[in-house]
């Protein structure tokens, strides 16, 4: 069975891809050959062709997938950095609101959120180890898509997309499915990487961002509003993300791209020393807003 399908544009739907580069999967080794990274010449949005045939997905989804496995020795690091990020973001999260995160994984954001005070969610995640870990957690949480949530008519006030939209086909279609879900005036708070980016730019294939097959499409800033005025929405706060983690990444990526196995080991073990000494680059990413990952809360028009 051939896993990988051609595919056309996410957001205007044209087949007219201009070729950018090849990316094979650095991280995982899932790929039977790299793929190209594209972009529209009609509206200039920038995709995977080919990407993952529909029922195929699991075959790129390790079991040692980060997302979707229990936390490790950094988990208090992580969620350190969810708290403060609710903290910051609580206005949009706080009782009586009503919040569905899509592609919850292991639930881990919504735990905090009900832990810091609104009990009103729920999750919805694909992968069936992860909702098993998120239920563990006492959490409601739908296995499926998107096309699985039977509620009609709009019922949430917020919609969370943590690294969600950068896995779609079709976030355009996705977008509109949302918008549909919120109530008027609702808001969606999404993250996702940067394509735009500094580090997108001086890493190539190596850009964590990118990890293809997984990730399948590659927002900038232009095209993310685009995308969201085209559903009925709003963007009314871009917030770039600074710190030295893609690039930490991006250097033991490059090393194994070039074949540089003692290179790779060494970056390793250096990891978290790298991340803090190139985190004064993410600084002036962030200021200059180019960061590697966005944050952007968009607010549902009113009829």
């Amino acid at each position: 069975m051939t896993l990988l399908e051609p595919v056309s544009c996410g957001l205007c739907g044209a087949d007219d891809p201009e070729p950018l580069r090849w990316l094979d999967d650095l991280r995982y080794g899932t790929l039977p050959s790299p793929v190209q990274l594209v972009t529209c010449r009609r509206c200039g949005f920038r995709y995977l062709t080919p990407q993952p045939r529909p029922g195929t997905e699991t075959r790129f989804y390790p079991s040692g997938y980060d997302p979707h496995r229990r936390r490790g020795t950094t988990a208090w690091a992580r969620r350190f950095a969810l708290r403060l990020e609710i903290r910051r973001l609580w206005p949009y999260l706080a009782p009586p609101r009503r919040i569905l995160e899509i592609g919850c994984a292991t639930g881990e954001l919504l735990q905090l959120i009900r832990e810091t005070g609104n009990s009103r969610v729920l999750g919805l995640e694909p992968d069936a180890e992860a909702v098993q870990l998120a239920r563990a957690r006492g959490l409601d949480v739908i296995e499926g898509t998107l096309d699985d949530i039977l509620i009609p008519g709009p019922a949430f006030d917020t919609v969370l997309l943590q690294h969600v939209l950068e896995h779609l086909t079709e976030p355009q279609r996705a977008l509109r499915r949302i918008a549909a879900l919120l109530r008027p005036g609702g808001t969606v708070i999404a993250w996702l990487p940067n394509g735009d980016s500094w580090a997108a730019a001086v890493l190539g294939q190596a850009w964590m961002g990118y990890d293809p097959p997984r990730h399948r499409s590659v927002f900038t800033p232009e095209t993310l509003h685009r995308a969201f005025a085209a559903a009925g929405f709003t963007i009314v706060d871009e917030y770039h993300e600074w710190h030295g983690l893609e690039w930490a990444w991006g250097l033991r990526l490059l090393a194994r791209a070039r074949g540089w196995a003692r290179a790779e080991r060494l970056l390793a073990r250096l990891h978290f020393v790298l991340i803090l000494a190139t985190t004064p680059i993410g600084i002036m990413a962030g200021l200059a807003r180019r960061s590697g990952r966005i944050r952007i809360i968009a607010r549902k028009q009113l009829a």
